[in-house]
């Protein structure tokens, strides 16, 4: 199979080289040893048929993150209201100390507040208990 002369160039080459050692720490780092096999055997799979290092490379990064998914997105948002009363509840220590009464026993309402909040909300999806 013929490549263009773009796949074989060497600065492409080293690009590819980097990209490819970058998910492969990615992998190891997240312990996703099911994508560093895939993207190993694909990448092996097409060295055999394809003979250019760079096309076989590119193939195992295409199937490891795209077909399989080892790129995979995760959603940062978790329960809120338990991330808003542990700031609260920093908040208020932190007035505490510095000797401000007022500011630390309304922080600390309010971090009972989102508390229960999220106690009522807990498993349903859309839930919005404490608005007025």
């Amino acid at each position: 199979m013929k490549v263009p002369a773009l796949l074989k160039n060497k600065m492409v080459g080293y690009a590819v080289y980097v990209l490819a050692a970058l998910n492969v720490l990615g992998y190891v780092s997240t312990k996703s040893w099911e994508c560093l096999a895939l993207f190993a055997a694909t990448a092996y799979a097409a060295k055999c048929y394809m003979k250019n290092v760079v096309v076989s490379i590119l193939a195992g990064l295409f199937v490891a993150n795209f077909v399989f998914g080892c790129g995979r997105v995760k959603e940062g948002f978790e329960d809120p209201f338990k991330a808003a009363a542990k700031k609260l509840r920093e908040g208020a220590e932190t007035a505490q100390e510095k000797g401000n009464e007022e500011a630390a026993q309304v922080a600390g309402e309010a971090a009972e507040v989102a508390e229960a909040c999220g106690e009522a909300c807990e498993g349903k999806e859309g839930c919005k208990p404490c608005e007025q």
